[in-house]
């Protein structure tokens, strides 16, 4: 063999090599862009209490999909009994009404509590998935009235009417703040 034909051979390898490298070098990133591009558009589901204040304080717990797509809920499990804790006089538990039902992005699901009867923090479990259908699950443990009566004034108005329309702007302004 002369020295030019060892040298094409040599060359043919490290080209090759090179090829290779650069071929798992581009599935390596296309995955990462794949996880990425995932995260940015999944549905993610918080379960949260806030209070409103319109002359009447009303203690609502809020389920919400925060993500980019829609998310279809298959499990909505919790370790507290919510018979009896709704405003309205029943002993259904309308919580349980949220398993099977979709959240699209932004779309929230609120029920209005009885405050005081709130006395322990709850479990949730939650399993949803997306259109894609790629599961997610989340188990997470929260106090239910904790940083939610939190004080702050109001501008009185005089009679009624006037208080309760000036309460319900002052809140809403608050909370797009």
């Amino acid at each position: 063999m002369d020295t030019s034909t060892i040298v094409n051979i040599i060359l043919c390898v490290l080209s090759f090599i090179l090829a290779a490298i650069s071929v798992v070098t581009v599935v390596i990133t296309l995955r990462q862009n794949n996880k990425m591009i995932e995260e940015s558009t999944r549905p993610v589901i918080s379960v949260y209490t806030d209070e409103i204040n319109a002359g009447n304080p009303f203690f609502y717990l809020i389920v919400k999909n925060f993500g980019k797509s829609p998310a279809y809920i298959t499990k909505f499990e919790y370790d507290f009994d919510f018979k009896g804790c709704y405003k309205i006089r029943n002993d259904r538990d309308y919580l349980e009404g949220l398993n099977n039902a979709v959240l699209a992005p932004g779309q929230s699901r609120i029920c209005t509590l009885d405050y005081a009867k709130i006395d322990k923090e709850v479990t949730f479990t939650l399993e949803y998935h997306s259109g894609a259908k790629k599961v997610y699950s989340d188990k997470f443990t929260i106090d239910l009235k904790a940083g939610v009566s939190m004080p702050y004034g109001k501008v009185a108005t005089e009679g009624k009417e006037l208080r309760t329309i000036s309460y319900a702007l002052q809140e809403m302004l608050q909370k797009n703040l």
